[in-house]
């Protein structure tokens, strides 16, 4: 039995190493099943304790990934769909990686500033993960407004007005610098 954190979902060979594993023990513990290998720098907690979700393994699968569009929207209580594979932004210049079987991910590759505006990294007991805050995941959702529906796009707006919690001004803010703010002020015209 392992003595690494049976509440951490995906563990990497760097955490490994840090924690004192040898190669060597990493290959026994792969053998024994008690770690799953995800790709060569990643490993899944066969022992794993907790819940599962889906967006820990965003990271072991795409180490550069952020949660994007309807998935980030679900997670921010700004959508009820449930898309069939979450949604992950990578730089515009990394390769697509491989998506798993399970938890299917859809890469959006994303130059500056749209990659790296808005980034928030989740904490949730051992397990992170790495999401769009809510107003970078509205203007996301606008701008891609043709291939996502123009109805859930607006679903997104409506819920993000609605809530006590929104910030407008770092809405325009982000608007502005990416591309979308006429289309942003047009629709909050409309509903404020």
């Amino acid at each position: 039995m392992m003595s690494f954190p049976v509440e951490k979902q995906f563990i990497s060979s760097q955490e490994l190493h840090e924690a004192g594993y040898s190669n060597y023990k990493i290959r026994q513990m792969v053998n024994a099943g008690d770690l799953i290998g995800v790709n060569r720098k990643w490993y899944e907690n066969a022992h794993y304790t907790g819940e599962i979700n889906d967006l820990y393994a965003v990271t072991a699968y795409a180490e550069q990934g952020v949660i994007c569009l309807i998935s980030a929207a679900v997670y921010h209580e700004l959508s009820n769909e449930r898309p069939n594979q979450i949604e992950v932004a990578i730089p515009r210049n990394v390769r697509i990686p491989d998506s798993p079987d399970w938890s299917a991910m859809k890469f959006y590759r994303m130059a500056e500033p749209r990659y790296s505006l808005g980034i928030v990294d989740v904490k949730e007991g051992s397990n992170s993960f790495r999401i769009y805050d809510r107003e970078k995941t509205v203007c996301d959702v606008i701008y891609h407004r043709n291939k996502l529906g123009f109805e859930p796009a607006m679903e997104v707006l409506k819920r993000y007005v609605q809530r006590s919690d929104r910030n407008i001004n770092r809405l325009i803010t982000y608007a502005k610098r990416l591309q979308v703010e006429t289309m942003i002020k047009q629709y909050l015209e409309a509903l404020l």
